[in-house]
């Protein structure tokens, strides 16, 4: 069956029906495009499947929708605001044995216009609005910190989690891309060689006479595709493992591939693929996961324990639920991705005895000494399986079950079984060809599905509370419309205009929440009003409030909207707020800076607006790493310090410095990076386009003695280009190697910058701090390791290791360093 270009067009024959009536009725009025996609729904569940789970987690929705052969389903809801509100609860709903994967989906396009009832005349009672106490279901921490109620080992586990699907969408992605440039070459060449035809027709037909062809005419469609070579790292998607007389072995599942001692496996009895990791239980009853270390060598680690009071023999790992086998047959499941705790396993079921277990075409199968069952898992949530009789044409015992692309693959004492199924079965034998087969000893098989590269467990926030050294309090209204100054409740272009004070939110410190209740007592007794979104008028608008962990000093930077008052009105509201923040109320917190800033767009400031300074110091100080770094009010700084600390430490690690390597530091911002590295590099180039963050850069560098630094202001690409021309100066002659640090906002590099370096061979590694992984940190990691071609041009990176930081606790944000070398030439 051809795959459907667009998931959401594909649905639309094959729809399951509304829940309620009630969603066909907002199907009439245009809302049935206020969804939610799900994207590890799995390809044989059913609607009635989530709906009911949806049900009894207290989710609001109008219907689930799901075509019985995709893999994704959707979410409809009543309102825009419902959807923004039941999300942060879809989140953190357990599916299948992992979190649900959801995001918001677009409506889908049409070229036909959107037809809406008229609207009801002025004076019609229907018009009135919604009461605001009504739309708000949820608080504020549901908005800024909606993974506050999830324990924070478990929310570092679901980040690590999400952090492998990210490595793993690099390489699908990066495939494609070789993928179709195999398809280019076999099309170009294919137009040219149908003008030679067409040429050499011309010619016979004037010579008169017959003309040898040109053998290049006749080259096949798999010697043209074979012209891109495809790198070793995307070249498989997975391999075969399994344990032989306690050593654990690895093998692509290419036939012809050798097997690969990887580590010791001492007691183990089974494998299995679970979430991106390979994991096995031990004759004592333990769990363990292959885990490797900084030196690149693999070891076991215990993750937990299989049932209480019960002897293993086999595991599977089905869509992510973990299914074990005990000696005597019972079957036990877990669903936690957290933890294995003994007194958590669930009995579903039994077979005869010890059976081995593997999952192939939507079947569990069961296998013991050469009675064969099977039991269906496409309709159940596992919490009982029904096991029939199967005929699986083996002779030999089977020691080990798995599948791969539409085969099953059965492991014998000395032969590994394809079994393929056609109109009849079919059986290859490849012989196993191990050490020592005359006393092999085989205990487990799985296939298992290779990252990208090597990735560390996720580094913990040293604070997860009050962490926060920056946050931007919005002023507005709140549910009874009354002036407010806290948290928006959701953007504005969702219909969202409330405000939520800030107090209870876990990640905002006690001084900050200190200094909204004077700015909201400040508007309270002046009257001054607030600034309305949606009438575009009003005074304050955003309270951005910065703090530095060391001094506990505080600096304000307050937004305002002063048209249409005098210069002494403004004068007066300037004093009122310098007047509020150092007067001795004021003692459980210091304010050592204040600046207003005027705008009176209807967006968020350029940074070319202005910034006027109204009291105190002009600069925040700040310690990271035993550097000093001062702040300005409108300069970027990693949010949570010691998070920082972890993060920077990691960069420095993993770009492997040392006094011959010549480091550039692109984005570099105020030059916290370059500044805390630069001690184990021979020279710091910062790059920053900014040219206020280019002067604070330089003067971080004064204060801190460092001499080895030097910053530009210019664009990234330009300096890339100046490094391929320029000579190193004798003073240089002793930098051999060049490594690049790139740390890009959220939308990331820009296409320029990715290509200078790519084109750019003096650079031969590349630290890339992704704060948005799961989007632009993939796209810019396909044009770093992607084929060549006119407009991207240098040999390719490929990614080496990866390292998940925690620098956002209680939300599902996470920030990954990925660690790219240049491919070497063959």
């Amino acid at each position: 069956m051809p795959k459907p270009l667009n998931p959401q067009e594909s649905m639309d024959n094959s729809m399951d029906t509304p829940s309620s009536t009630e969603a066909q009725e907002n199907a009439a009025h245009g809302n049935m495009d206020i969804k939610v996609i799900v994207m590890n729904y799995g390809k044989w569940k059913d609607a009635k499947a989530l709906e009911d789970v949806l049900r009894k987690e207290g989710v609001s929705f109008v219907k689930v929708q799901k075509a019985r052969h995709l893999s994704f389903g959707f979410v409809h809801f009543h309102s825009t605001q419902e959807r923004l509100e039941m999300l942060p609860k879809l989140q953190v709903i357990q599916w299948q044995g992992e979190f649900l994967e959801v995001k918001e989906a677009l409506p889908k396009k049409s070229m036909q216009p959107i037809h809406r009832p008229p609207s009801p005349p002025p004076d019609d009672k229907s018009t009135l609005k919604t009461p605001l106490n009504a739309t708000l279901s949820r608080n504020v921490c549901d908005v800024v910190t909606p993974w506050a109620s999830i324990p924070y080992e478990h929310q570092l586990q679901l980040k690590e989690t999400a952090m492998k699907k990210v490595l793993i969408k690099i390489v699908r992605h990066t495939r494609k891309e070789f993928h179709k440039k195999q398809k280019r070459v076999v099309q170009d060449h294919q137009n040219i060689a149908r003008k030679k035809r067409k040429l050499h027709a011309k010619k016979t037909l004037e010579n008169n006479a017959t003309m040898p062809l040109e053998t290049s005419m006749n080259t096949t469609q798999s010697q043209l595709e074979s012209t891109v070579t495809i790198p070793s790292w995307l070249a498989s998607p997975g391999a075969l493992y399994l344990v032989a007389n306690n050593v654990l072995y690895s093998r692509l599942h290419e036939r012809e591939t050798p097997w690969t001692r990887v580590s010791d496996a001492l007691n183990i009895i089974a494998i299995t693929s679970w979430n991106s990791n390979l994991i096995a239980i031990k004759s004592t009853n333990e769990l363990v996961a292959l885990k490797q270390d900084t030196l690149q060598q693999f070891k076991w680690e215990s993750i937990g324990h299989g049932p209480l009071d019960c002897l293993p023999f086999s595991i599977v790992s089905i869509q992510g639920i973990l299914v074990l086998c005990t000696t005597t047959g019972h079957l036990f499941k877990h669903t936690l991705s957290l933890s294995f705790d003994s007194n958590e396993w669930k009995s579903i079921g039994n077979v005869s005895q010890g059976a081995r277990l593997g999952v192939h075409h939507r079947f569990l199968y069961a296998c013991t000494n050469h009675n064969w069952q099977r039991a269906s898992i496409q309709e159940t949530q596992l919490d009982s399986l029904v096991f029939e009789p199967v005929q699986v044409p083996v002779l030999q015992p089977v020691l080990g079950i798995s599948s791969h692309n539409n085969t099953l693959l059965l492991l014998t004492p000395t032969t590994l079984e394809y079994v393929t199924q056609d109109k009849e079965p079919s059986i290859t034998s490849i012989p196993l060809q191990l050490p020592n087969m005359e006393t092999l000893i085989l205990s487990g098989l799985t296939s298992h599905t290779n990252l990208c590269c090597t990735m560390d467990s996720i580094h913990a926030s040293p604070v997860i509370q009050g962490y926060r050294n920056k946050c931007d309090f919005s002023f507005g209204y709140d549910e009874w419309n009354q002036p407010c100054l806290g948290f928006r409740m959701g953007l504005f272009r969702h219909g969202s205009v409330l405000v939520s004070q800030p107090y209870d939110c876990i990640h905002v410190s006690i001084e900050m929440k200190a200094v909204c209740l004077e700015m909201q007592a400040l508007v309270d007794s002046t009257k001054i009003p607030v600034y309305n979104v949606e009438s575009k008028t009003g005074v304050w608008r955003v309270l951005t409030v910065r703090q530095s962990t060391k001094t506990r000093e505080l600096m304000l930077l307050i937004q305002v909207n002063f048209t249409g008052y005098t210069d002494n009105e403004r004068a007066s509201m300037k004093t009122q707020v310098r007047e509020c923040f150092t007067n001795s109320k004021t003692a459980s917190f210091q304010v050592t800076s204040i600046y207003i800033q005027e705008y009176h767009g209807h967006s968020t400031p350029s940074d070319d607006d202005p910034i006027e300074h109204v009291y105190g110091k002009f600069k925040l100080e700040e310690e990271l790493l035993h550097k000093r770094f001062v702040i300005s009010p409108t300069a970027f700084f990693q949010v949570n310090t010691r998070g920082a600390e972890t993060l920077y430490t990691l960069i420095q690690h993993h770009a492997q410095l040392n006094p011959h390597t010549m480091l550039y530091d692109v984005c570099c911002g105020t030059g916290t990076i370059g500044i805390c590295a630069s001690k184990g590099a021979g020279q710091v180039v910062g790059i920053e386009l900014c040219h206020a963050a280019t002067i604070d850069a330089e003067e971080n560098a004064r204060r801190n003695d460092v001499n080895n630094i030097r910053f530009i202001n210019s664009k990234a690409e330009s300096v890339m280009k100046e490094l391929l021309h320029t000579k190193r100066d004798d003073n240089n002659m002793h930098l051999q190697r060049v490594v690049a640090i790139v740390d890009p906002p959220r939308a990331g590099l820009h296409h320029h910058v990715l290509r200078a370096l790519r084109a750019c061979p003096p650079v031969e590694r590349i630290v890339y701090v992704s704060c948005n992984p799961t989007i632009s940190l993939v796209r810019d990691a396909v044009t770093l390791c992607g084929p060549s071609s006119k407009s991207l041009q240098g040999r390719p990176f490929q990614p080496v290791h990866a390292v998940p930081v925690d620098m956002f606790p209680h939300t599902p944000h996470c920030e990954l360093i990925l660690v790219f070398d240049r491919v070497k030439n063959d």
